[in-house]
């Protein structure tokens, strides 16, 4: 997952410098709009880099566990097994499926495939939405202190997104330090996020007990 943390790194070093223009900026005179554009638009940024994170990470557990057969897994991922190849296709595929599973000929489906019938997220992620992912996979929970600010800049994201804010109105109100500390919350989510992730693919958590 080394890769994985030097992105991040590049992600953050790419929010520091939209900070430091943020600030310069809004030292301009008139730049009252232009500011609280842009402190929207670092929201969106951040935002971003938290679901490609949350691709990431999760599109390396799909192509890990894919070259395992149903047997070996362990409880929580043969569950995400049976939600994808029973619940989300119609019950004249269940047989079939059932049997390619018994026979060891059904491979576990890589992410893209995935989420093209059962959704991981789409612009709600959050601290509590991150940790129903980490809970399903069986990888464990977030622990950074500042977690659930997360949901600020969900919804703050949401809200431009969504077109019921406009970028001028969005994040006008967040202050310098306000958006200092969005961007150290998250980061340190994400880095709380690959670090488990990690631990939970080196350590193959995703295999039954006695195959671990």
């Amino acid at each position: 997952m080394n890769h994985f943390q030097s992105e991040l790194d590049e992600k953050k070093a790419e929010a520091e410098q939209m900070l430091q223009i943020i600030s310069e900026v809004s030292k301009s005179d008139g730049a009252i709009i232009k500011t609280a554009i842009l402190k929207s638009a670092f929201v969106l940024l951040l935002y971003n880099m938290i679901e490609s994170t949350a691709f990431l990470v999760f599109e390396r557990v799909h192509e890990k566990v894919a070259v395992e057969h149903y047997t070996q897994l362990g409880t929580e991922m043969r569950k995400v097994w049976v939600d994808f190849f029973f619940s989300s296709h119609p019950a004249d595929a269940h047989h079939e499926h059932l049997e390619k599973t018994l026979q060891q000929k059904l491979q576990f489906p890589l992410l893209e495939n995935f989420m093209n019938r059962i959704k991981l997220f789409s612009g709600n992620l959050d601290a509590r939405k991150i940790d129903d992912l980490l809970f399903k996979y069986g990888i464990g929970a977030l622990k950074t202190p500042d977690r659930a600010k997360l949901v600020i800049v969900k919804n703050r994201r949401n809200a431009v997104a969504h077109g019921e804010e406009m970028f001028k109105e969005a994040c006008r109100d967040l202050s310098d330090s306000d958006l200092e500390d969005l961007k150290n919350a998250t980061f340190s989510a994400m880095e709380d996020l690959i670090e488990q992730a990690g631990t939970y693919l080196n350590e193959k958590k995703y295999l039954a007990a006695v195959l671990a």
